[in-house]
């Protein structure tokens, strides 16, 4: 058969025929044997992919509506102990209010018996 040159190169025309016929038979026997695998391989995992996506999304719906109710229960356990303090600050007042004037009552009490002892003393 023929020689030609291309690119500079020396082809023979029987060699890329036969080159060109074993490429193909490999092609053919690759599809035939091995294609049906690797396509049936990649719609497994993509699958796979769809379903671990799909259970993502779904975790991630469940996360934030947790999310929220956690949000809520923060929100109503911090207005519950703003409640508590200020109840607490109004008995500690009345405590304090309470604590003062029976101080007072005691202090005027003792004021009162010193000067009636001081009294008592001065006329005897």
């Amino acid at each position: 058969m023929g020689e030609f040159e291309i690119f500079g190169m020396p082809v023979a025309l029987g060699t890329m025929i036969y080159q060109a016929i074993i490429f193909t038979a490999l092609i053919w026997i690759l599809k035939n044997k091995y294609l049906g695998k690797l396509v049936e391989a990649m719609e497994h995992r993509r699958a796979t992919i769809d379903e671990q996506l799909m259970l993502a999304e779904t975790q991630k719906r469940e996360s934030e509506k947790e999310l929220l109710k956690q949000q809520e229960l923060t929100k109503k356990a911090s207005q519950e102990a703003k409640q508590i303090i200020a109840n607490a600050r109004e008995e500690a007042a009345v405590i304090i209010r309470t604590a003062r004037k029976e101080a007072f009552t005691i202090r005027t009490e003792a004021y009162e018996r010193e000067r009636r002892s001081i009294k008592g003393r001065d006329a005897s």
